[in-house]
C-alpha cells in the first residue's frame, strides 16, 4: 500500500512539474478544465440535437422549393416521371409519382410550414450556440428577450449563406469543374496536375472554412472577441473540419454497402458528425479564452453572479416605553410597598424588645 502512496505521489510531482515547464501541456489542462467547468459537453449535445431537429423544416423548404421548380418546368417533370417508371416500376413507381403530385400539389403550405418551423428551430439553435460560446468565455450574459430573438434569427440566416457560400467552393473545388478548368487551359493530364489540383482543393476548402469559423468564433460569442484572438485557432477548427469531412465520406461509403447501413448508417453519421463538430467548436472557443494573452475578453456570469446594490446597516437597539402616567403608578405603587415593608419591620422590632 505505501508503495502505491508513492508511486501515485512520484507521477503527481511529475505532472505538476510538467505543467510548470511546459506551456503547451498548461495550455490543453485550462482548456479542458475550462471546457468541463463551463459545461461544454451539454452545450454539444444540446446543439447537435437542435441542429438535427432543424434538418427537418430545411429539407421540407428545399421540397417546396424543388416543387416550384417543377411546377413550371412541364419538361423536366415529364423527365423524372418516366426515370421514376423506368427505374422503378409497379406499385412502388406509381407510389413515388403520387407523392410527386401532393408535393407539387401542396408547395405552398409546406413550404410555410417550413419556414415557419426552420425560424424556431434556427433560433433555437443559434441562441445554445451563442450561450454556448459566450460560457467558455467565463458565463452568460442578460439580454433582451425579443431583441436577442431577433438578432439570433439574423444571425442565423447571415451564417447559413455563408455556409452554402463554403460548400459551394468546395463543391467547386472537388467537384468536375477543376478537371474542366484544367481541360480549357490544356494542361496535361498526369498524376502530377492531379496531385496538385487535389492540394488546390483543400486549401481552398480549409481556407474558406478558416473565414467561416473566424466570423463564428469572433462574432457569435455574446462579449466582446477580437478577430486576432480566435486566428490561429479558428485555422486549427478548419483543419479538424476538414479532416472530420474526410473521414465521414469514408464512413458513408462503408457503411452504404449493407441494407442495414443504408437504413440507419447516414442518420448515425449525421449524428456523431454534429455532436463532434459541436464538441470542435466549443473546444476552440475554450482554448482561445485560456490563453493568458486573452484575459482582456474573458467576462463574470451575470446570472450567476447578478449585481446586487449592497444591503444597508441594521442597527439594533433597545425599546423604551415613553409613557408619564404609567411611570407614575408604578413610583406610587414601589413607594408604597416600600414603606409599608418599613412600618412592618418597625412593628416587629418593638415586639422583639
Amino acid at each position: 500500500m505505501d508503495r502505491i502512496k508513492e508511486i501515485i505521489a512520484r507521477l503527481k510531482a511529475l505532472y505538476d512539474a510538467s505543467i510548470d515547464r511546459w506551456g503547451l501541456l498548461r495550455h490543453v489542462v485550462a482548456t479542458l478544465d475550462r471546457y468541463n467547468e463551463r459545461r461544454g459537453n451539454a452545450y454539444a449535445a444540446a446543439i447537435s440535437f437542435i441542429g438535427i431537429l432543424a434538418l427537418v423544416p430545411i429539407l421540407m423548404v428545399s421540397f417546396a422549393t424543388a416543387a416550384f421548380v417543377l411546377v413550371w418546368n412541364p419538361a423536366l417533370l415529364t423527365d423524372i416521371t418516366d426515370a421514376i417508371v423506368e427505374h422503378v416500376p409497379g406499385e412502388l413507381g406509381d407510389q413515388l409519382n403520387s407523392v410527386i403530385d401532393s408535393a407539387i400539389a401542396s408547395r405552398r403550405t409546406v413550404g410555410v410550414i417550413g419556414l415557419v418551423t426552420a425560424a424556431l428551430t434556427g433560433i433555437g439553435w443559434m441562441t445554445l450556440m451563442r450561450n454556448g460560446l459566450t460560457e467558455m468565455w467565463g458565463g452568460r450574459v442578460k439580454n433582451n428577450a425579443i431583441l436577442g430573438k431577433l438578432y439570433d434569427l439574423g444571425t442565423f440566416v447571415t451564417l447559413g449563406l455563408l455556409f452554402l457560400v463554403t460548400i459551394g467552393l468546395n463543391i467547386v473545388s472537388t467537384g468536375p469543374l477543376g478537371s474542366q478548368i484544367t481541360d480549357y487551359l490544356g494542361l496535361p493530364d498526369n498524376w502530377l496536375m492531379t496531385f496538385l489540383l487535389r492540394a488546390a482543393s483543400v486549401i481552398v476548402g480549409v481556407a474558406a472554412t478558416w473565414v467561416l469559423f473566424i466570423v463564428v468564433l469572433a462574432w457569435m460569442p455574446r462579449c466582446t472577441v477580437s478577430a486576432r484572438a480566435i486566428l490561429w485557432p479558428a485555422l486549427g477548427t478548419a483543419v479538424v473540419f476538414e479532416i472530420l469531412k474526410s473521414v465521414s465520406s469514408l464512413y458513408l461509403q462503408k457503411v452504404l454497402g449493407s441494407p442495414a447501413g443504408t437504413a440507419f448508417g447516414p442518420i448515425i453519421g449525421v449524428m456523431v458528425f454534429a455532436y463532434l463538430a459541436s464538441r470542435i467548436v466549443l473546444y476552440a472557443a475554450a482554448w482561445s479564452a485560456a490563453d493568458p494573452n486573452n484575459e482582456r475578453f474573458l467576462i463574470v456570469d451575470e446570472l450567476e453572479h447578478p449585481e446586487e446594490p449592497e444591503a444597508e446597516p441594521v442597527v439594533l437597539a433597545p425599546v423604551y416605553e415613553a409613557e408619564p402616567e404609567k411611570q407614575a403608578r408604578r413610583l406610587i405603587a414601589a413607594a408604597g410597598i416600600g414603606a409599608a415593608a418599613a412600618g412592618l419591620a418597625g412593628w416587629l422590632g418593638r415586639h422583639d424588645r
